[in-house]
């Protein structure tokens, strides 16, 4: 190995190899004769000879360069940078390796290459928003690509966030993020004003979020804030105008005292969501606000079923967007609802979020069947006398019995009785005491006495 002698050995000896001390952990002998380097490391990149000799003939000898190589580690990464503010550098980089692996853009230029870490600029054609350029990265061991595509920044919406500061002051947070490769940059201003860093406006490092310091709330309404996402191929510009609610101005004087004057726009809240727990004693709210809703707190109302009006059970900060109320009678209904706030101002409370059953069908129902139970009992009252008394009124008209003498007439025998004569039920009429026409044999017979009925007792059920 260059000048330095590896092993010496002679075949088929039983003597062992001179091997070079600092090489005994790294060559192996094998029985053929052929020598084994392991573990071999960069350093064994080098130019090998190999002499052989043999007693009564001449030396032969013969060279050749061992090379070792080592693969990047990882694999290649694409992406690409803006230069000029006009100008698209792609950028290939797989570093490492030896030797280093060769990079090419062949869509870009197909002469153009570098090793290790390789980069590329060209103008800001339109032809390359949206097309998908390749890197080849080569190395001895291994052959390895990487996309990158470029895109113009598209289309987003600006976020407000509302944090809360000392000496009762606000700070409204406005984020611009586009996606866009190579990277947007982003610019603000107000008013067509360009802002930059101070004490009243900070913008963080990558320029995609400011922060407004507020101390009147009413200055937020000025002028709109804009925020300008760009890059070498295209940019979008988004308003925002903050949403704060103020009382509405008087009317001004005129033919019609009462025009109608429509507040000013406020801090506003989504349709809110209410879920109660399977024992009905809490429930949980949560909403949402419009993105460019300036929204310092949360007030959240209740109210009970024995009232007619919302109370403030609780309140949270403008970061907030659910809460939890607890000790609720699970028999009784509840109404919830949330109220945005902006500093001191109030703005339009969430939809009303019901909760529990309520009691009002049940003194409906109470209400209405007491009046119907009383009538229908005077009914009944009224019925139940006109029976009695009706009943008394006929229990007075005089009753005749029959005559028991009548009861005991009897026919004697079956012998044939005059057409004059009435048979009913085998009795006899009872004779004709008419004197004048009596033969002497009826009047030698005694007449029927006459008994007076005996009283007779009536009862009425009622």
């Amino acid at each position: 190995m260059e000048n330095l002698s590896v092993v010496v050995w002679t075949v088929t000896s039983a003597t062992p190899p001179v091997v070079a001390e600092s090489l005994m952990k790294v060559v192996r002998l094998e029985s053929n004769g052929s020598l084994t380097l392991l573990n071999v490391t960069l350093n064994y990149t080098s130019n090998y000879t190999v002499e052989m000799t043999k007693p009564g003939l001449s030396k032969a000898v013969t060279s050749f360069t061992l090379t070792v190589f080592e693969r990047p580690a990882g694999d290649p990464v694409c992406f690409i940078q803006t230069v000029n503010r006009s100008s698209l550098q792609y950028e290939c980089q797989w570093p490492g390796g030896v030797p280093q692996a060769n990079l090419t853009f062949p869509q870009l230029n197909s002469t153009s290459s570098g090793v290790g870490n390789f980069s590329l600029s060209v103008p800001a054609f339109t032809h390359l928003d949206g097309k998908a350029v390749t890197c080849n990265a080569s190395h001895p061991t291994e052959a390895k690509t990487c996309t990158v595509t470029a895109r113009s920044p598209a289309d987003f919406l600006p976020a407000v966030r509302i944090t809360p500061g000392p000496d009762n002051q606000t700070w409204v947070s406005i984020s611009c993020v586009s996606a866009a490769s190579p990277e947007a940059a982003v610019t603000w201003s107000r008013g067509g004003a360009a802002l930059t860093n101070g004490t009243v406006y900070q913008m963080s490092s990558d320029a995609t979020q400011i922060r407004i310091r507020v101390s009147n709330v009413s200055s937020l309404l000025l002028l709109n804030y804009s925020c300008t996402c760009f890059n070498p191929l295209g940019n979008r510009t988004r308003d925002v105008q903050l949403l704060v609610r103020f009382p509405p101005p008087l009317a001004p004087s005129s033919d019609l005292p009462h025009a109608h004057v429509p507040p000013s726009p406020g801090p506003s809240i989504s349709p809110s969501t209410l879920v109660c727990n399977k024992d009905g004693t809490s429930v949980a709210l949560s909403w949402e606000t419009p993105p460019a809703s300036v929204v310092t707190g949360f007030d959240i109302q209740m109210m009970g079923s024995d009232t007619n009006s919302y109370s403030t059970v609780g309140q949270e900060p403008g970061s907030a967007r659910a809460a939890n109320i607890s000790a609720l009678s699970p028999h009784l209904a509840y109404r919830f609802r949330v109220v945005p706030k902006a500093l001191m101002i109030e703005g339009a409370p969430s939809m009303d979020c019901k909760v529990g059953q309520s009691n009002g069908p049940v003194v409906a129902g109470l209400a209405a069947g007491i009046p119907c139970s009383l009538v229908l009992l005077l009914l009944l009252g009224g019925l139940i006398y006109l029976y009695v008394h009706c009943s008394r009124k006929k229990s007075r008209q005089p009753r005749y019995p029959k005559s028991r003498s009548a009861e005991k007439a009897v026919t004697s025998s079956h012998s044939v009785v005059p057409r004059n004569h009435m048979r009913r039920g085998g009795l006899r009429c009872p004779p004709d005491y008419n004197t004048s026409q009596q033969t002497p044999s009826e009047r030698s017979v005694s007449l029927p006495r006459f008994a007076p009925p005996p009283p007779v007792r009536v009862a009425t059920t009622v």
